[in-house]
Parts: structure tokens; sequence; C-alpha cells
């Protein structure tokens, strides 16, 4: 079989360290033209069909859009008439590392330096039996991220992304260097109307009963895919914030201050005004959680059966109702008489006594940003361990070493 060059849409962030897709496309001989249409050819609504069923249930599976699936399906493969999704069922570019044990197809790749200048490679790809195999590795990809950064793309999870623009602007600049991969992504999302393929997602909350004791997960993915969190008991009254309701009516669904549970596990006739949410004479104000943070009562103890609240690493949207003094401390409400630190929220400000450099989540310091000593800075919640150093976050992926305060 002879081997065809891969041109591209988009250039890919390739790292030999780790299996990570290409945004290069293998093309057939006489590649078609990529061409702005308004509605699909026979061809395309045949590779659609295919792709739709199958991104849906890869998405229902690690809680991802199965629009932005179907969008880098279609720019990555040339609607699968790339010579690599033709050979070898390859729709996202995904290489054969040392760790991939199936079968293989090798072609000449186009790669870009750093200096964006382009130079070719023969390289072994993933071949898979069906289109199944390749959604099914990138939706693996899109969830658990690299060896070095599991949570690369976590921009992408249907729990952080409030909608499919939200996931394409995460890829861009960690699955694809193209400044405008999520440009590419959304015109065909829209172009084809992919986001009827999406689940339907509620903020509503409501309060159910328990119908059957079960964990709760990390995730909105598959039991096998999360880690679990906490669990809930027959009989309990929960709150629900969140629910995600999938293409065959399964419903994931989120309990607030533990984690995530089937829609099964809940008698859903038997929703209730949620009054732990909504004080009366309150306003709802959004305000972004920096730092986990405890819920206390106003008599400063925890409240019973809720963990912290967590942070994440881009900070947690959480609905707010006025604040009130405690002990001479802020508070925000955030339910009734239920209260969280309002340092995790609006920070504390602190003066820099030396010069002092901004790391990420990891520690490292990837950029040349500094804080000048004298400055005040605002600091979310008490510090943070990383490698073995103790760090104040002032931001989101943005850390200074505590020891720049003293």
């Amino acid at each position: 079989m002879k081997n065809k060059l891969i041109t591209g849409f988009a250039t890919a962030a390739l790292l030999s360290s780790a299996v990570v897709p290409v945004t290069n496309n293998l093309i057939a001989a006489s590649p078609a033209k990529a061409e702005k249409v308004n509605a699909a050819t026979d061809s395309q609504s045949a590779f659609l069909n295919t792709a739709a069923s199958q991104a849906q249930r890869v998405a229902k599976k690690y809680g991802l859009y199965p629009s932005v699936m179907i969008a880098q399906a279609i720019t990555e493969s040339n609607w699968g008439q790339s010579g690599l999704a033709v050979n070898a069922n390859n729709l996202f570019g995904m290489k054969a590392d040392d760790s991939w044990t199936g079968d293989v197809y090798t072609s000449k790749t186009r790669e870009v330096d750093k200096n964006g200048k382009s130079y070719y490679i023969t390289a072994k790809f993933r071949k898979y039996s069906s289109y199944q195999g390749s959604f099914d590795d990138n939706g693996m990809k899109l969830r658990e991220g690299v060896s070095w950064q599991p949570d690369r793309y976590q921009g992408t999870w249907l729990e952080n992304a409030s909608s499919y623009g939200d996931a394409t602007k995460a890829l861009t600049g960690t699955y694809a260097t193209d400044p405008n991969y999520n440009t590419t992504l959304n015109r065909q999302i829209t172009t084809y109307n992919l986001t009827q393929y999406d689940p339907k997602i509620s903020h509503a909350s409501a309060a159910y009963t328990v119908k059957k004791s079960t964990a709760t997960y990390a995730w909105p993915t598959d039991h096998s895919v999360s880690a679990k969190t906490d669990s809930v008991n027959k009989g309990d009254n929960v709150t629900v914030t969140k629910t995600i309701t999938f293409y065959n009516g399964k419903k994931r669904m989120y309990v607030s201050g533990k984690g995530w549970v089937n829609g099964s596990s809940l008698n859903l006739g038997s929703a209730l005004p949620p009054a732990s949410q909504a004080p009366k004479g309150e306003t709802k104000v959004n305000k972004t959680l920096m730092h986990n943070a405890y819920v206390y009562t106003d008599k400063l103890t925890r409240v019973k059966g809720m963990k912290a609240l967590k942070s994440g690493t881009e900070g947690k949207v959480i609905a707010t109702y006025g604040t009130k003094m405690i002990n001479g401390k802020k508070y925000y409400r955030i339910g009734d008489n239920q209260y969280i630190a309002a340092g995790n929220i609006d920070g504390s400000m602190r003066v820099l006594k030396h010069n002092a450099y901004v790391y990420n989540d990891y520690g490292n310091r990837d950029n040349s940003n500094k804080e000048k000593k004298g400055t005040t800075v605002a600091t979310y919640g008490s510090t943070y361990t990383i490698a073995g150093q103790k760090y104040y976050r002032i931001g989101i992926h943005q850390y200074v070493k505590a020891g720049n305060f003293n």
C-alpha cells in the first residue's frame, strides 16, 4: 500500500514522550478541497451518521461534548477521506508509541518545529478496526490527559465547559498549536448543527430523596472512569445543582457537597424547593471560589455531611447569598445556615517582602512573570504545598512562594 503524505488543517502539539493527537491529515492522492458549505453532501451525511452515534456513546462515557469530537473528526480526517482514516480508521492522528499493542500504520508525516518550519518524518500511527476505536481513544485522551499533565484537557469536560465554545477554546494551544483551531471547530459545529448531538445541561437546583444507596463520583462519566468521592444513603434528602441528560435519556446529577450520581439513584418524582440553596430575602450573586473551602454554620461548626467545596485549578463558580460577619470575620452565605470564609473568594491582601516569580499548578516557572518587592497582592485561602514548597495562590494557575511574604 502506497503511503500518502500528511498535509494539515492545523498544527498539533507534538510531544515525543506521550501519545498526543496530531491534527495533520493523511489525504488521498486527489484530496477533496475544503469548501464552506451549508449542507452536507451525501458522503458527508454518511460520515456524520456514523460519527455522531459513536461520538455520543464515547462522550457519555467520558463526560464530553459530542459536537466537539465530531468537529475534530471532520477537521482532522477531512470527513473520513484522509489516507489515515481510509487505511487505518484513525480519525484523530493518534500516533503509536511503545505502549500501543495494536496494529500500526506507517506513513510520512509533516511536523512543525518551534520556529514554524515544516519537516517530514516517517511515523507509526494507531490502526483501528473501526471508527469506534478511534473515538474511544480520543475520548480517553481528552478526559485523562497525558502522563505528565492528567488535566491537560479539563476545559473540555462537561462539568467545566458551559458550552461547546468553551471546550473548543480549551483545545486551542493544548491539543493543537493552531491559534485558530477553535474557530475552525466552531465553524464545523454551527454549519452542520452538531449541537443537536450534545446532552442537555440544566443548572436548576432542586432537592430529591435518594432511592437507593450509592457512591458518588468526581466526574459525570461512566463509573469505571471516575474515582469515588463520597456516598449517599437511601432516604437521604439531597440537593442537586446540575443535571446532564444524555442522548438516551440517562441522567447524571451533581449532589451538592458529595459528587455525581446516576439519575436512577434518586427519586426524580420527589423534587422539592431547594430551600438550602436559596435563602429567603437574599439576592443570588455568582462568585468564583479560588481556594478549597469548608462549609460552616453560623456557630462556626462544620456542616454535617458536607465535604469541602473544591475550587479546582480553574476556580469554581458558586452561588452566594450575601455576607455575614461571624466572630469579626467575613463569610459568604451559600445556603440555609451555610457559610464559607470570604478569603477563599475575595482573597487577603499581602505585601511582598521580596521579588517573587509566578509559578503554575505544578510548581514550574514557565514564564518570566515577576511580582516586585513591596507590591500588594491578593492571596486566596491558606497555602498550597506543591512539590514540597509552600505557595499562595494569587490567580488562575498562578502561585508565588509563601516565603516571599516573610
